[in-house]
């Protein structure tokens, strides 16, 4: 198979490369290559870090390159993706067969897909996916009965899986519930609850990144509204700059890792040391996220959960996206913060390489004194999105914890 691949920056399209690939006793074989018009384009840039600018093709451990496999869909846009090509091929009376990476990345909405890579099966072909018009916010009710068929794998779940696909949903990352939705020219992600759910985990989240933005942590724009009495949160896409598109890669593909290793905050500092456009400002923002991160106990920060955007002369640290506090006081850290496990830990190894990060003491500390200040918030903020008297005494003993670690780590 061959996909060609366009950067579409600026609203202006150009060729960056092709990825061959052909299946070999059930395991996709890849190899990509950029394309030398691109080569020769003085403002050129590596799409990751894994594949440097040169000519000629470079094979790939992987099926897809990395910074494809940020384009394509996580477990909830696959899910829907396999659901609709199992039917496409039952109704044709067919066997399916393998159903691989690729299939996933074509598989989903050029118009709402990750980042400013576009992809085509043949040159004067379209887009893929080509979907219908993104759908606006009057249509969230639908949209999010339709989540919930698919949620819970109701039978005859095919029309909410046409309808979601159709709407671009299947180009979302994470394994959650959600839809892409319009307003005006802003783009947006809808986030639902699921039917499982044992708190309020979507407001919960729009807790936190408000906490987060009052911390002096860059956050998306957000909006935390409830139909039929449950939560849906809007956030603004950040990948988009009105209509036009802007680059953007995760910190797996940054750290060339896989799903599943066990990484640490201190190697994604050593990325934004090398990589960032603005390497002195990004550090200590990112430093100030891990303080905030402990704070919250915000444990489920594997490395799909942060993100670069390009600008010019290199990356970017992303807004923070994807913070959920977790009420289990022992629950571990998917990303380590220098091998510490414990917050306590976490927070006197986040002191000692400050200066890693562009901090003095006097600075680190001060930073720890705003975002305690800031989350020691959590409650009336968690009253005004309405989250229920018994969630609030569930994470208290935790939240109460670790807000007060970092409060006296900042020496308040």
């Amino acid at each position: 198979m061959r996909i060609l691949a366009e950067l579409d920056e600026g609203g202006t399209t150009r060729p960056v490369g092709e990825l061959f690939s052909t299946v070999r006793r059930r395991t996709v074989v890849s190899s990509f290559g950029y394309d030398r018009s691109y080569l020769a384009d003085p403002s050129a840039y590596a799409i990751e870090p894994a594949l440097p600018l040169h000519a000629g093709s470079q094979a790939l451990a992987t099926p897809l390159p990395r910074a494809f496999a940020d384009a394509a869909p996580d477990r909830w846009g696959r899910a829907l993706i396999g659901k609709r090509l199992r039917a496409e091929a039952s109704a044709a009376g067919e066997v399916m067969g393998m159903i691989d990476d690729r299939d996933y990345l074509l598989g989903v909405s050029d118009a709402t897909r990750h980042g400013a890579l576009r992809f085509r099966t043949s040159p004067d072909g379209p887009f893929e996916h080509p979907a219908d018009t993104v759908p606006k916010l009057i249509a969230l009710p639908e949209l999010m009965r339709a989540a919930d068929r698919v949620a819970r794998d109701e039978p005859g779940d095919l029309a909410a899986v046409k309808l979601l696909l159709d709407a671009g949903t299947g180009s979302l990352g994470g394994a959650r519930p959600k839809a892409s939705v319009q307003d005006g020219e802003r783009l947006l992600i809808a986030k639902f609850p699921h039917p499982g759910d044992e708190w309020d985990v979507i407001a919960w989240e729009g807790v936190a990144l408000e906490l987060a933005g009052k911390a002096g942590i860059d956050v998306p724009v957000t909006q935390h509204l409830e139909l039929d009495g449950r939560s849906v949160l809007l956030l603004e896409r950040f990948d988009r700059a009105g209509t036009e598109r802007v680059g953007y890669i995760s910190a797996m593909t940054m750290l060339e890792t896989s799903d599943g290793e066990p990484r640490d905050y201190l190697e994604i500092a050593e990325a934004l040391a090398a990589q960032s456009a603005r390497a002195t400002a990004d550090l200590r923002q990112f430093w100030r996220r891990i303080a905030f991160s402990i704070a919250l106990h915000n444990t489920d920060d594997h490395l799909r959960n942060h993100g670069f955007l390009r600008a010019r002369g290199g990356w970017t640290l992303s807004p923070a996206f994807d913070v959920n506090p977790e009420p289990a006081l022992a629950a571990q850290r998917v990303t380590s913060v220098g091998g510490a496990s414990t917050p306590d830990a976490e927070l006197r190894t986040l002191l000692d390489y400050a200066p890693s990060f562009d901090l003095d003491a006097a600075g680190a500390r001060g930073v720890l004194r705003e975002v305690a200040d800031a989350a020691r918030e959590w409650r009336p903020v968690a009253k005004r999105h309405r989250i229920a008297r018994g969630e609030l005494d569930r994470f208290a003993p935790t939240l109460d914890v670790t807000v007060e670690l970092v409060a006296a780590a900042g020496g308040v």
